[in-house]
């Protein structure tokens, strides 16, 4: 099984919608028993995705509504075969917490052959929060097919 861990802060916004949209993609491509998709924080506390995450995540067929965030842990890291990040400070974090893990931590952005960072939602209205899903949505369309290849060599 090829394990895909997405980061980001409090794991309440973006790396639960990056998580949903990614399983979504997964399935749909009748890969659910090669990936299986998992997110976490670099600061979590186990609280439930926030209600613009889930309302947008709804709108597009998608669920977090039983979602409860949690802390990364060194352990996750090192079992992970991808680990992808919503900004440059969440990799230089994981990176700090598996410093020989290198080769396979990276932003989304830069998976996706982009560069700059998911802007974070938090807090925002529900058109941030759909803005912020469009642009996951956009790096994980680039990034899939180099996910379907790892995943096949695994």
């Amino acid at each position: 099984m090829f394990r895909i861990l997405l980061i980001c802060t409090g794991n309440t916004c973006r790396s639960p919608m990056a998580a949903a949209l990614l399983a979504g993609m997964v399935e749909k491509a009748g890969l659910s028993g090669r990936i299986t998709v998992e997110s976490a924080g670099i600061a979590a506390w186990g609280q439930p995705a926030s209600p613009q995450a889930q309302a947008v995540m709804r709108q597009s067929g998608l669920s977090v509504d039983k979602h409860r965030s949690r802390q990364v842990a060194p352990e996750e890291l090192a079992t992970a075969d991808l680990i992808l990040t919503m900004t440059a400070s969440h990799k230089r974090a994981a990176l700090g917490m598996a410093p020989g893990m290198a080769g396979k931590i990276y932003t989304l952005a830069e998976f996706a052959g982009e560069t700059g960072d998911v802007r974070d939602p938090y807090g925002g209205s529900e058109t941030e929060y759909r803005e912020c899903a469009v642009q996951l949505e956009r790096l994980l369309a680039q990034s899939w097919q180099n996910i379907v290849s790892l995943a096949g060599k695994k």
